[in-house]
């Protein structure tokens, strides 16, 4: 698959998972669902992706504290040099988990326990990839937030622990405007396992679509390991009932 053939699967990736964003929303309005948050999103770099998920809390959680369990669906690609030949992988997979969620003043956050399952297909074969065809793992996740005054910071991580792979990601935002409704700020990422590491960093903006729905956008610098540094692109969406 060439570069251009990969980012355009990824787009396509995107609008399925903003698709399938529409219809979460859809359903959870037409069950009149009152502790559910949906998500999805996609980011074009060098290893393209989309996502999308939802949190559902359990019986007894309030105010969107307590447990609750979180599922979400992937896809992606990339490519890579192995010796003198080119490698292009695409990925897919899913992960389940079982979280506790804290805090509704100005901080918050959850903890996650889970399973996570990818599957990668490789072209040409690459035997000395320990990624190639499927792998489960048990992960670990955390995300949160604080707010003081017009300032927030975010962050969010997992780790899985057979592939070794990990993604972090931390924001730092100020709220700009009359309306409240847009923050403007810097976010730092960072994703690999025992073999790669990769980074981004760049300015993000946030804003607020509705009392518990934002749209984020983020662009800036891409670089990571054995490859020269290139641009990307991020977006996410969220929203709760």
């Amino acid at each position: 698959m060439t570069d251009l053939r990969r980012r355009l699967a990824s787009r396509t990736a995107i609008a399925a998972a903003t698709a399938m964003v529409g219809a979460a929303c859809w359903t959870s309005a037409a069950f009149a669902q009152s502790d559910v948050t949906i998500f999805a999103g996609g980011k074009i770099d060098v290893a393209d992706s989309a996502y999308a998920g939802a949190t559902f809390g359990l019986p007894g959680s309030v105010d969107n504290r307590g447990w609750a369990v979180r599922g979400a669906v992937f896809t992606g690609g990339y490519e890579y040099n192995s010796g003198p030949t080119t490698i292009d992988a695409d990925f897919t997979g899913a992960q389940a988990e079982l979280v506790h969620r804290y805090g509704s003043g100005p901080t918050w956050g959850s903890l996650g326990l889970g399973y996570r399952y990818v599957d990668t297909d490789l072209s040409p074969a690459d035997p000395g990839n320990r990624r190639d065809g499927g792998e489960g793992e048990v992960m670990v996740s955390l995300d949160g937030g604080h707010v003081a005054g017009p300032w927030r910071v975010d962050w969010y991580g997992s780790y899985g622990f057979t592939l070794d792979d990990y993604d972090a990601l931390v924001s730092l935002t100020h709220t700009v405007g009359s309306s409240g409704r847009m923050r403007l700020g810097l976010e730092v990422a960072a994703d690999g396992d025992s073999n790669y590491s990769a980074y981004h960093v760049g300015p993000v903006l946030g804003v607020k679509v509705g009392d518990q729905a934002e749209f984020q956008i983020s662009a800036g610098l891409s670089d990571g390991d054995d490859r020269d540094s290139d641009g990307y692109v991020r977006v996410g969406f969220y929203r709760s009932f």
